[in-house]
């Protein structure tokens, strides 16, 4: 948490950690959890800490220059307004500001409440905003308790200092109304409240923790910005698109500012016009909701809008590149809403602060009733897209840079929610690099068709100090056409500041096309230009004013087909006819019997077909009022069956794969990716197996969307193909497996067989959850008896995440004959990777006549697993134990080989812990050097400890060994004593008997001591401390004022190296007697004392104080101070060098 209050958006605050926090988010955990799965988390983490640390290195510099030149670095202005130094840039102080506010009525949220006309009763119960501003609101007003529950405020970052601002934007989100007129738009949602200081770091751990929505009624101050500042994307504008790109369920909601009646801060404004280009820092921002302040609206009883107008001080877009900001207007003029000053404060503010939480509120309420019918939370970029198509038009006809879409509508918003898959869709999609997303729409005849796709776009180039750049910086550009008979409808896009055309649009991560009058039917394409970064982009289509039923016209298919026509097997397919189904029939070419299927779709799959015979297809559409005739016929014939294709073929049985040494069968190119080879867990809890079923590994599906190697997500298929299996001698086969299908989204798994090679049986199947564990399956091969045959694995992920499939310890066996030939014994067994309860097996495969089913691992003469692959991991060992381990091989027919070599292991020992000790403050002296066992290191300053046990000394029981160390000094050198433990008996305490040096030196040059190592040492790893105390001896678990500890590490052998006795001549040894930094004599005195010191004294003072704590005699040290005047008795005598304070005993005769 921070402790300093109201300083700067760019001041690093302490890290909140991107695990779940009760306090950050109002969602239950699995709705949490469900939010954070789709995140890269160490992104999100390294993010936050890059962020913090820009924001105190800009932050810091601000403060400096604002001392040196006398700039105000907090203030009030005199409507009220906060303004604080964030930064410094092109030697002008940027200032952020409160934006002076009052707020709207409504946004048609009334309709949506409890009592409303949708009867949907939302409150923002569970969901949380999130507020930065200038300051917190008054957790105890009585708006933030009532129906919704007690407490409804928090704190986020540790702030304590309430603001008025902050209050009124708060009560706007979610008073409960105590007082009527003051109830906030979600009056049971929960607050988070921060102040503005390191916004962005904290703003990146509240999302990785599941925060859906923010505001931020503050900006640039705009007068004391640089004119390239405005409209421009720059390092803040970045910063905020990478937070949500990374996070991508976050959206931003942010006030475009009070600027509009200022024209004249912008001395450079786009076009010319200074009526316009007044955005500037993250209201510039590209995936975030920016929102512009509109005087009160005329709304009928219907929540119809009759008219609304702009409040002249709401700030005008676009940005430079002429996106569409700000992107909405909200209703933000003379807002009742609760203050800070007491429990029972309110007052009326007016401003884009104030429609920004009017529309942060009224959001709220869109994800409640999106996860009440749908299950799940809204991604940002279809939260923001359903916000910008419902929008009522306002100011010029479409969008503009006054108003963005128009103003909020919550209610129409709302509606296309409930009406999802039926008169309006709501799809959260994905487009792939070089693919084209097309469906067809029936109008209702009725209302306009509008067909929007909004995105939530990667971070694009920031602009570092140039005027009005329009070079766009969208990143992915996806495109939205509307085509009917011939007639393509294209999407909004601006012009120039006043100006706006329906073309292609090139610059706004969201495109809306309207089609007025509109009626029949509609296609609707989505595509991108160029190569889409990332190879994907996410993106949500919205449409609305379609009829939920289909119009039906039965007419003849056309376009009629047959593809991939193989020797037992076709494919028919033909064009879409509207709200139809299909008869498709079939027949041998000169018979007269057909053979029907129904058909929903627009292709079937025609099978059990005979090779070498010709067929005749045809097909007709099915609607409620009738039916078409049939087309004409599509003729095709069979081939023969061809020779099956072998890469590779298997022809000794039994035959066993576990995937010890690769992917083992071929991963099939085509599908949507690839089986993952892995050991120990999947990456995911809840779903996959937690280690193989044989060996230490398997192959499994990665369902997950968030970066994990080899994802391939939802509903997304994966095929294995086998080597060929030549079943030429065999009566009778079947193939073995185990699978791990666990997880709530589970989809399928299939096993197929084929005889070519092209035309694929299902053999077995499965689907949903079958449990936390492996099962055992099997399927006959007889059928492929006598052949040869290949199979496949197919899995399929289901709906989420929680869909890992596994399989593992594939096995193919036939009938066979008597054998009594054993393999050959397994060779070169070695262990590897042992821990204190844990060692990895592995060996070299045997041979065998017919084939080796398996291997029996032995340890001692007790067999402890058989296993089919050549790696065992062995666990339940015990801590600093010694065993013995073998490995024997059989085959089917029980034939069991010699055994391999034996291999020894002897486990690692529990580590033991160790007391702390250090310095707390080593700025005047240091351990520098330390050697020992052939280790050496050379360190600086470590803040008064270090760990340094990843350096190891070498020495064995019985030898003598030079234990050197020396002292670095800032300047003036001291007095320290030393001393240095090894834990011989690594029972994790530093005894008398185990100090190895001590004593005491001012040298800043190499010390030495002779360190014999005892017979009774423990063998292995252990630790030794070095300790340096100022002007004191210590003990090993001490901390100290003045000195440095370091502990490094000792590997103690059973025989001595070949070392002797340290006999070099440039090191010093440690002095046993005690040395003092400051001498007197005489002492007791008489008139004069003389003062020898160990340490630089030209710059320091010294003075003389009696018993009680009153200093009798001071000034600048010289070596000979004059005592005649001081009475008789027992004085301190102190000397300060600047660094530290010495002290002595004086008496005076």
């Amino acid at each position: 948490m921070k402790h300093k209050y109201f300083k700067s958006l760019v001041v690093a605050g302490v890290f909140i950690g991107l695990g779940l926090n009760s306090q950050m988010q109002a969602q239950n955990k699995s709705e949490v959890e469900q939010i954070r799965k789709g995140y890269n988390l160490t992104k999100l983490e390294n993010l936050k800490q890059n962020l913090q640390r820009k924001a105190s290195e800009e932050k810091q510099k601000a403060l400096l220059l604002a001392k040196q030149k006398g700039w105000q670095t907090k203030f009030t202005t005199k409507d009220g307004s906060l303004v604080e130094l964030q930064k410094v840039v092109d030697g002008k102080p940027i200032y952020y500001t409160t934006f002076n506010a009052a707020a709207a009525k409504s946004t048609r949220a009334n309709h949506l409440n409890t009592g409303g006309s949708l009867g949907l009763n939302l409150m923002g119960q569970n969901l949380s905003a999130h507020v930065w501003d200038g300051g917190i609101a008054r957790a105890t007003h009585r708006e933030y308790d009532g129906a919704g529950g007690t407490n409804r405020f928090t704190v986020g970052d540790g702030s304590a200092s309430v603001n008025f601002h902050a209050a009124h934007v708060t009560g706007t989100i979610m008073a409960s109304g105590v007082t009527a007129s003051a109830k906030g738009m979600a009056p049971h949602a929960k607050a988070v409240g921060y102040d503005w200081n390191s916004d962005t770091s904290e703003a990146t751990t509240a999302a990785a923790n599941g925060m859906l929505v923010s505001n931020h009624s503050y900006g640039y101050r705009a007068s004391q910005i640089p004119d390239y500042y405005f409209g421009a994307y720059i390092g803040v504008s970045r910063d905020w698109d990478e937070i949500m790109f990374n996070a991508p369920q976050y959206l931003m909601v942010v006030a475009a500012g009070n600027d509009g009646n200022d024209n004249t801060s912008n001395g450079s404004p786009l076009n010319g016009n200074s009526s316009y280009d007044k955005l500037s820092g993250h209201s510039t921002t590209k995936n975030n909701l920016v929102v512009a302040n509109a005087n009160d609206a005329n709304v009928d009883a219907n929540g119809n809008l009759i008219s609304v107008t702009i409040n002249s001080s709401s700030s005008e877009g676009p940005t430079d590149d002429f996106r569409i900001k700000p992107d909405i207007t909200g209703n933000g003029t003379s807002l009742y809403s609760s203050l800070e000053s007491s429990d029972s404060a309110y007052g009326n503010l007016t401003g884009t602060s104030m429609a920004s939480p009017n529309v942060t509120g009224s959001l709220l309420l869109l994800q409640e009733h999106y996860n009440n019918t749908q299950g799940s939370f809204m991604r940002a970029a279809t939260l923001k897209g359903l916000a910008l198509h419902t929008a009522d038009d306002a100011g010029a006809s479409g969008p503009d840079a006054v108003y963005g879409w128009g103003l909020l509508n919550v209610k129409k918003a709302a509606e296309a929610i409930t009406q999802k898959g039926n008169q309006s869709r709501v799809e959260e999609l994905s487009l792939s690099s070089g693919q084209t997303y097309t469906i067809t729409v029936d109008s209702d005849g009725t209302s306009p068709l509008l067909a929007s796709i909004s995105w939530t776009d990667r971070p694009g180039t920031a602009n570092t100090g140039t005027v009005n750049v329009t070079t766009p910086v969208l990143v992915n550009d996806l495109d939205i056409r509307v085509a009917k008979s011939g007639t393509s409808y294209l999407p909004y896009k601006l012009t120039g500041p006043t100006t706006s055309a329906k073309q292609d649009n090139n610059v706004d991560p969201f495109e809306r096309v309207d089609v007025a009058n509109a009626s029949g039917t509609y296609t609707i394409t989505v595509t991108h230009k160029g190569n889409l970064t990332g190879g994907s982009q996410n993106f949500t289509l919205i449409v609305t004013g379609t009829t939920g039923t289909s119009v039906c016209d039965a007419t003849v298919p056309t376009g009629v087909n047959a593809s991939d026509v193989a020797s037992s097997s076709a494919t028919v397919s033909w064009s879409v006819v509207t709200g139809a189904s299909y008869d498709v029939r079939y027949r041998q070419v000169g018979t007269s019997t057909w053979t029907t299927n129904a058909v929903s779709g627009t292709s079937t799959s025609l099978t059990a077909l005979s090779p070498l015979t010709s067929y005749e297809a045809q097909v007709r559409s099915k609607c409620s009022s009738g039916s078409s005739a049939y087309s004409a016929s599509v003729n095709f014939t069979t081939p023969d069956v061809p020779p099956i294709s072998c890469s590779s073929t298997v022809s000794t049985f039994p035959y066993g794969q576990g995937f010890e040494s690769g992917d083992g069968w071929i991963q099939i190119t085509g599908d949507d990716g690839n089986w993952v080879r892995k050991s120990g867990s999947t990456p995911s809890s809840g779903t996959g197996p937690s280690s193989a079923s044989e060996g230490s590994f398997y192959l499994f599906l990665e369902a997950s969307t968030n970066n994990s190697a080899g994802q391939i997500g939802h509903n997304a298929t994966a095929i294995l193909e086998s080597p060929c299996f030549d079943l030429s001698s065999a009566t009778s086969a079947s193939f073995s497996f185990k699978n791990h299908l666990f997880g709530n989204n589970i989809g399928t798994l299939t096993v197929q067989g084929s005889s070519d090679g092209t035309t694929w049986a299902d053999l077995w199947t499965a689907s949903g959850s079958k449990g936390n564990q492996w099962n055992s399956d099997s399927v006959d091969l007889a059928s492929y008896a006598g052949g040869t045959v290949k199979l496949r694995i197919v899995g399929k992920t289901g709906n989420g995440w929680s869909s890992d499939i596994a399989v593992d310890d594939l096995s193919v066996a036939t009938s066979g004959g008597s054998d009594t030939q054993a393999p050959t014994a397994p060779a070169s067994l070695t262990a590897s990777n042992t821990t204190q309860t844990t060692t990895s097996l592995s060996w070299t495969a045997s041979t065998d006549n017919v084939g080796v089913t398996g291997y029996d691992v032995y340890q001692g003469t007790t067999k402890i697993v058989t296993v089919t692959g050549t790696t065992y991991n062995v666990t339940g060992l015990t801590a600093n134990s010694t065993y013995s381990f073998s490995v024997k091989a059989k085959d089917a027919a029980g034939n069991e080989s010699a055994s391999s070599n034996i291999v020894s292991v002897t486990t690692q020992a529990i580590p033991v812990n160790y007391c702390a000790s250090k310095g707390n403050n080593s700025s005047y002296e240091w351990i520098d050097y330390v050697a020992f066992g052939g280790m050496t290191n050379t360190s600086g300053n470590d803040s008064g400890y270090r760990d340094y046990t990843d350096k190891i000394a070498t020495v064995g029981r019985g030898g003598t060994y030079p234990l050197v160390f020396s002292v670095g000094f800032r300047s003036t050198s001291y007095t320290e004593h030393w001393a240095v433990w090894i834990d011989y008996n690594r029972d994790g305490t530093f005894s008398s008997s185990e100090k190895v040096a001590t004593g005491v030196s001012a040298s800043s040059g190499n010390l030495s001591e002779n360190v014999i190592i005892p017979s009774s040492a423990v063998l292995g790893q252990t630790r030794m401390r070095v300790s340096m105390k100022w002007n004191a001896s210590q003990t090993a678990c001490e901390t100290f004022s003045y000195g440095e500890v370091e502990d490094y590490t000792v590997n103690i052998t059973a025989n001595a190296a070949n070392y002797v006795a340290f006999s070099e001549t440039n090191t010093e040894r440690l002095e046993n007697n005690v040395i003092s930094d400051l001498i007197t004599y005489p002492n007791p005195a008489t008139n004069y004392v003389n003062v020898k010191a160990r340490f630089r004294t030209d710059k320091a003072t010294y003075r003389i104080v009696n018993t009680i704590g009153a200093t009798v005699k001071s000034g600048v040290f010289t070596p000979n101070i004059d005592v005649s005047q001081l009475n008789s008795g027992i004085y301190l005598f102190e000397v300060n060098d600047g660094q530290k304070q010495i002290t002595t005993k004086l008496v005076k005769k």
